[in-house]
């Protein structure tokens, strides 16, 4: 019989083991692989989890450092976002505009712009929707190599890993504001989806989540327009943060607020300066605004829009009813922030994402990672069933052809409706992950 130091050693090897057979080994058309490795890598990560107490917290954030580490020169095998993240790259480096044309427009007009790469890209149709922040990453990851797919997708992985490293930090750092158990941060240090798809499929969430986090740091010590300017940050890496923008207002009142969305326009003006003379704004307005009607996966109150709509007319009626879902988002949000109950800022932040989540028409496993990220500072554990019934979605690409399996999404929005409301009542479900 292995005693229970013993035991938890080899839970945290084997844990290793799995993370880079399934990173280094594994594609996402190999279903039964995929969710077998994952199933096993979960039940290790709650049995850390759950065995950790406060005098030895450290060592699991410490393995979770490494897991992480282990990634380094893995292709990402779950998405293939990287490859536009490595051909807006290359545009630049070429002295060409990713924001005036779509792909196929620039093809072999330069260094590394070639067919290969062409016919990896996941969106050639679009025109990129990336902002300038994360257009000057890609840049850097071509500089010094840009025919080399592998140099950049590194370059890339080294950036995400130093921000998860701050991320665990500022984690750490927030909880002992809060009071809270430093085990609490252990279901994203140590959760696995967290892993493969941030640092593992290199999802720039990492850096949404840094500079959100930062803001948050600051906002709760008074120092509101240092917050602000981290805000802005995180605004320019992905636009979404701007739904909390409402419930920032009711929290510092009026006048600050009006500053404090003053500094994120200038941060934001900062941004894009470079980019004046470009096309930015009509490429991506118009890239943003096929989001919102061609683009589904994974939706909730969208699929029962959508089955509305073969129901009366008889096809997909996505170019009205995405417009629907951005409008009830953006009520719901407003009504919330501001008639909702005023709670722990970390946790009405919550319910303001999962808001969002809930109208979305597109909802990837990475877009509930920010979710889980500010769950951590509330008792609610429902942003964490999410995260790991969400990568379920995953099996639709089993077979090497994409098929929706519309009963995984029936499963995951209905188990995580029933624990988030049940949360919302007050009710806590800590016994399931911590002693």
């Amino acid at each position: 019989m292995l005693n229970k130091k013993t035991g938890l050693s080899l839970a945290y090897v084997l844990f290793g083991a799995l993370i880079i057979i399934f990173a280094y080994f594994i594609d996402r058309s190999e279903s039964a692989l995929v969710f077998s490795l994952f199933g096993v890598m979960l039940i290790l990560s709650l049995m850390l989890t759950r065995s950790t107490d406060e005098q030895g917290v450290d060592l699991p954030y410490y393995w979770s450092i490494l897991l992480r580490a282990l990634l380094l020169f893995s292709i990402p095998g779950l998405s293939d976002d990287i490859y536009r993240f490595i051909w807006d790259g290359r545009l630049i480096y070429n002295g060409l505009d990713p924001y005036a044309a779509l792909p196929v427009d620039y093809l072999d007009q330069g260094i590394g712009l070639n067919q290969e790469l062409y016919d990896k890209l996941n969106s050639q149709p679009y025109f990129t929707v990336y902002p300038p922040l994360n257009q000057l990453i890609f840049f850097f990851s071509v500089l010094l190599n840009p025919e080399s797919e592998i140099f950049s997708m590194v370059f890339i992985r080294l950036v995400i890993f130093v921000f998860e490293l701050g991320n665990i930090r500022l984690i750490r750092r927030l909880l002992k504001h809060y009071g809270l158990p430093q085990k609490y941060g252990l279901v994203y240090a140590l959760n696995p989806v967290v892993i493969l798809e941030l640092t593992g499929n290199l999802h720039f969430e990492a850096i949404l989540i840094f500079f959100l986090l930062q803001a948050l740091w600051y906002y709760e010590q008074g120092r509101l327009y240092r917050s602000a300017l981290f805000f802005g940050l995180s605004v320019a890496t992905k636009f979404l943060p701007l739904i909390f923008m409402p419930l920032i207002v009711r929290k510092v009142g009026l006048k600050n607020g009006i500053y404090y969305g003053l500094i994120v326009l200038a941060v934001l003006a900062v941004n894009f300066v470079p980019l004046l003379d470009s096309a930015i704004f009509q490429g991506t307005g118009e890239s943003l605004e096929l989001y919102f009607q061609k683009f589904e996966f994974n939706g909730s109150i969208y699929y029962l829009a959508r089955w509305y709509g073969f129901e009366t007319e008889g096809f997909n009626i996505i170019a009205k009813s995405g417009k629907w879902m951005a409008y009830a988002t953006l009520i719901s949000i407003t009504l919330y922030s501001f008639l909702g109950k005023s709670k722990r800022i970390p946790e009405n932040m919550v319910w303001v994402w999962a808001l969002y989540l809930l109208f979305a028409t597109t909802v990837h496993p990475w877009y509930t990672i920010p979710l889980l990220a500010l769950s951590i500072f509330s008792n609610k554990r429902f942003p964490y069933i999410f995260t790991i019934l969400i990568f379920l979605t995953y099996m639709n690409y089993g077979g090497g052809t994409y098929h929706e399996h519309l009963e995984i999404v029936v499963i995951e929005y209905l188990l995580v409706g029933i624990l988030a409301i049940y949360e919302a009542f007050g009710r806590s479900t800590e016994k399931l992950f911590f002693k």
